[in-house]
Order: C-alpha cells, then sequence, then structure tokens
C-alpha cells in the first residue's frame, strides 16, 4: 500500500448537482489540486468546512497530530464528517452525496441551497485503511446516512463475497439502482423512520451468528449501531478488530454536542 501523505484541506467548488433520490443530492467537487488528492478507497470518512453565514469563501485548517489550527479562530468554518463517495483523478473531482434534510442541519442546508461554482474545503480522507477486511462471511447494515458509504464498498467487494446487506431507508425511491451486491449477499430492506430499528435489530439476530472469520460493517443513527454492535460482541463474542461500528449521528444532537460521546463509543 502507498504511503498517505500528511493530511491537508483542499478549496473545491460545486461543478454538478444530481438528485439522487427524494431525500439524497450528489454534489460533484473540483479542484486542480485534486489530481493530488491522496485517495486510498470509496467509502473512506473526509471533513468538510463550511463558510459562516454570509460568507463564501470558507477558511481552510492546517492541520495538527490531532486535530486542526485556524489562522482566524475567530472565523472557523462549520466542520462536518462526510462519506467519499467518489474520487476521480483524471477530472480532479470528489463525489459527496448529502443527506436531504431542509434547514435541520447546515451541511443539508447548503446541500439543498447549492449553486454551481459555490465554494467549500474538504479534507483528505481518514482511515482505517482498509475499512472491511477480507472474510468468510459479512454483514453490513446501514442507514440513510451510512447510505453513500456502503454503496462505494460493496462496489469494491469481491464478486464471491457472501454474507448479508441491511438497510433503513425512508423510502423505496432512496435505494439506489446502482447498489451492486455480489451474488452470494442478501438484500435486506426496511422503510421508514426510527421507528423501525426494532425490526432491523430482530433481522440481525436471527441471523447465523458471525465467527472469528466474518466481518461486519455497521453504520447510521446511534439508537441502531450501539445494540447491532452489542450483538456482536456480546452475544457472538466477535472479536473487535472483526467489526466496523459507528454512529455517525444521534437523534437530537448536533455534530458538535455528539462528537465527544461518539468517539468515546468507538474508542471502547
Amino acid at each position: 500500500m502507498k504511503k498517505i501523505p500528511p493530511p491537508c484541506a483542499y478549496l473545491v467548488r460545486v461543478i454538478e448537482i444530481i438528485d439522487l433520490s427524494p431525500n439524497l443530492r450528489r454534489l460533484v467537487l473540483y479542484s486542480p489540486e485534486l489530481a493530488q488528492y491522496p485517495h486510498q478507497y470509496n467509502g473512506a470518512h473526509l471533513k468538510i468546512f463550511l463558510a459562516p453565514s454570509g460568507q463564501n469563501k470558507p477558511q481552510l485548517p492546517k492541520f495538527l497530530n490531532h486535530g486542526f489550527s485556524w489562522e482566524d479562530p475567530d472565523n472557523k468554518p462549520i466542520v462536518r464528517t462526510y462519506t467519499l463517495r467518489d474520487y476521480d483523478a483524471q477530472q480532479c473531482t470528489v463525489t459527496i452525496d448529502f443527506v436531504k434534510h431542509g434547514d435541520n442541519g447546515p451541511a443539508s442546508a447548503f446541500a439543498e441551497q447549492a449553486q454551481l461554482n459555490d465554494l467549500l474545503g474538504i479534507s483528505s480522507p481518514g482511515g482505517p485503511f482498509p475499512m472491511v477486511k477480507s472474510a468468510l462471511r459479512y454483514l453490513f447494515v446501514a442507514d440513510i446516512t451510512a447510505l453513500p458509504a456502503l454503496e462505494a464498498l460493496l462496489a469494491d467487494m469481491d464478486q464471491t463475497a457472501k454474507g448479508d446487506v441491511i438497510v433503513l431507508l425512508p423510502q423505496a425511491e432512496d435505494l439506489p439502482a446502482t447498489l451492486q451486491l455480489p451474488a452470494g449477499m442478501n438484500l435486506h430492506e426496511f422503510y421508514g423512520n426510527l421507528m423501525q430499528i426494532p425490526a432491523v435489530l430482530n433481522c440481525v439476530s436471527n441471523l447465523a451468528p458471525m465467527i472469528e472469520d466474518d466481518f461486519a460493517w455497521i453504520a447510521g443513527e446511534a439508537s441502531l449501531v450501539m445494540p447491532i454492535r452489542a450483538q456482536l460482541r456480546d452475544k457472538w463474542h466477535l472479536p473487535p478488530k472483526r467489526h466496523y461500528a459507528v454512529p455517525y449521528w444521534h437523534d437530537g444532537r448536533t455534530e458538535e454536542n455528539y462528537h465527544t460521546a461518539r468517539h468515546k463509543f468507538i474508542d471502547e
């Protein structure tokens, strides 16, 4: 694997806006500097930097060992975490898919109001590298916020892979027609809001227990991710190194006030 360069930030502009479904909007972002973007794989996470209200160009950070530093700390941009959906070195573009939920969050508001040539910042992609490890059997569980990562990861799966993919989406139209599953992987679909989480958990519980040579990837809202990780660890005794379980968000909490709790959960 090639050596990963130190993280940095890039100023990019919107060059394409695509409505994928009633609840997903894709922004294609361009900068000539992205020709050297340290891409490892699609599905990695990255930071986006949005200009404060009334401004059209965000300040970009300098990266430290553990976080950012700002030349003007009183004019910091809004920072959010998203998924690298696609990267094209020849076109110098990065693609990010945003969940559309009105003005309930700054990133959603930016995506819904985006116009061509709008500016934002993005960081280098983050690890772990690779996110999905080789396994005899796989389990993927995702809500709509994790759908872009799920779709990117499945597109790179070995076509002999076996296992189960479980999605919880607001409506059937949000399931991508381009979702690629190996023939040996089963798709379980659930539609609606967070009230459907018990049905998803029941589906997971009814699967054959995972063993040490298997791998699970779970991402989405906290009340979906946390009990499934408990199932993996406490009931099936799947080692921590054999699963990735990250709560992307927590209903009713912003990224700022959930940041510490999320990282504590991940680090356990």
